[in-house]
């Protein structure tokens, strides 16, 4: 018995000796960290562009028994959004991928606090590289875990957070109810002090417009402005609390009417529930409106619902003009923010949220994506040089280009002979009625075979249709894809050579038997937008 004894004790100091799985420190955790999450991040990151933060894909159900050297967990951590159904027809997101991360060791708070906030940071700085929309892990308001609520700058709870069943986190971030933007902006992909400027005209004036060319997302900044402001107001939400006017489809006089009667309902003090905003979707004529609300809205102005209105149409500012004393005004523009960033930060969102296959080359699939904001502007720059102001091409034009390199070449070839090129056809026909020939012709295609950003493009670029000068008469045909040559044919040297003639179409044949997916497609997917 003594011996046994012995032998036992001897094993077990053995054992203290030699360090087991346990006892090997966590590399999530820094040894120096902080007590506050949003200080210290001690995660060490992978740097390539992946939505993961490892740089081995694991499975979630990796180390979930205790005591082995797979003590660890993969955790899939995404942003959520509160459901809102205010506006009838709008589809909202409710929740955004941010990332993975894998955590070592026994779960605790603290452990979970840095995952947060280091995944984060981590996607903010792939989603807006050049940092504009103002958000940080000083962004991040709590998280949930198994029903379990934690608000990082609290006291954690007293208990540990269960293992049982845990795979993945969602994020909350901070909204109204903290005073702040965060989620909004995190949302709309619209820079914080643009937002925040935004809402100050609105809470102050009360009446804004927002002008634009098409595509731009007025509209959708309209429905997400609106659902701040019933959420700002406490009212509860029912059925007409936002009422919709589309001014295509519904006239001048139908808003009158329905103006007067509100105004009527207010007055009277009925006790029933008007509407706290309004939207005025595509105004034909934004000069005349604040005409037509001030004579129709005739109640105490602090009474008045909220009045957004889009509109396509430039606005002109004249001293005399009486849209200034009730509206203010917005006008969004393809050079400036939040136009022109929108689009790199979107795409950037669709890659990072993407399920594409992992062992997929993801430095290329993201020279393609920022190949698409540089095509946009260079089409932005053709239509100024050569159309009018009504033929500007809005970022919401590429949002359903799809990830994955192989789709992409096929969505793009369609998308350009036979949704573009008709369009920039249109608009430099507009263009040479309106102003004449205002520059020098240079044919959009050019640029673009010289800049397809995927491998092996040689063989897309003579795919790609060609976009003639605009003919002074009734008919202008596109040019159909051809090999390049040092020379383009003009239809003087063809119609003088039958021969030449023949030879292009035979190619033409060729290149359409070639394209493996010919289906057209919607060139007005996001015309919502």
């Amino acid at each position: 018995i003594h011996n046994l004894v012995d032998l036992l004790k001897a094993e077990n100091d053995r054992l203290k000796v030699v360090p087991g799985p346990s006892s090997i420190p966590s590399h999530v955790l820094s040894s120096s960290a902080a007590s506050s999450p949003r200080r210290s991040l001690g995660l060490q990151l992978s740097h390539s562009f992946s939505p993961s933060l490892t740089d081995t894909e694991l499975s979630p159900m990796d180390g979930i028994s205790a005591g082995t050297q797979k003590d660890e967990m993969v955790l899939r951590i995404v942003v959520r959004m509160p459901p809102q159904h205010i506006i009838k027809g709008d589809l909202k997101q409710q929740e955004f991928y941010l990332g993975s991360s894998k955590v070592n060791g026994k779960l605790d708070w603290k452990m979970l606090d840095e995952a947060v906030c280091q995944v984060f940071k981590d996607y903010v700085t792939k989603m807006d590289p050049a940092l504009t929309l103002g958000l940080s892990i000083e962004s991040v308001y709590g998280y949930s875990i198994n029903h379990v609520k934690r608000i990082l700058d609290m006291e954690p709870p007293e208990l540990p957070p269960s293992r049982r069943g845990v795979t993945s986190i969602a994020v909350t971030l901070k909204g109204l109810k903290e005073k702040c933007v965060d989620s909004l902006v995190f949302e709309t992909l619209i820079p914080k002090p643009m937002m925040q400027h935004y809402i100050s005209l609105l809470l102050k004036h009360r009446r804004l417009i927002l002008s634009g060319p098409s595509g731009t997302g007025k509209t959708y900044l309209t429905n997400r402005l609106a659902e701040y402001l019933v959420e700002r107001s406490g009212r509860e939400v029912i059925e007409g609390i936002v009422n919709t006017f589309n001014m295509h489809q519904q006239s001048c006089k139908d808003l009158q009417l329905y103006l007067s009667n509100l105004a009527n309902q207010i007055d009277r003090e009925t006790g029933i529930d008007v509407p706290l905003v309004i939207l005025l979707d595509d105004l034909s004529e934004p000069g005349s409106i604040s005409e037509l609300v001030n004579g129709a809205l005739t109640c105490k102005y602090h009474k008045c619902p909220y009045i957004i209105g889009t509109t396509n149409q430039p606005v002109k500012m004249s001293p005399n003009h009486g849209l200034h004393l009730s509206f203010r005004m917005l006008t969004f523009s393809n050079n400036v923010e939040p136009a022109n960033g929108f689009l790199v930060r979107y795409l950037r969102r669709k890659l990072l949220e993407s399920d594409s296959d992992v062992n997929a080359n993801r430095d290329e699939l993201l020279r393609v994506l920022d190949w698409v904001p540089k095509l946009w502007y260079h089409l932005h720059t053709f239509l100024e040089k050569h159309s009018t102001s009504d033929f500007l091409i809005g970022p919401c034009f590429f949002l359903s280009c799809p990830i994955g390199i192989e789709d992409f070449r096929t969505w793009f070839i369609d998308l350009w002979n036979n949704s573009i090129i008709p369009y920039l056809q249109e608009g430099a026909k507009d263009g040479i009625k309106v102003h004449g020939q205002k520059a020098a012709w240079e044919d959009p295609v050019e640029w673009v075979r010289d800049t397809l950003p995927w491998p092996s493009a040689q063989q897309d670029q003579s795919k790609l249709y060609h976009l003639p000068p605009p003919s002074v008469g009734p008919h202008s045909i596109v040019s159909p894809p051809e090999e390049r040559s040092g020379k383009d044919s003009t239809p003087n040297s063809l119609e003088s050579d039958p021969l030449m003639a023949m030879l292009l179409k035979l190619q033409e044949a060729a290149n359409y038997i070639e394209s493996p997916d010919r289906e057209t497609l919607d060139p007005n997917v996001q015309s919502a937008l």
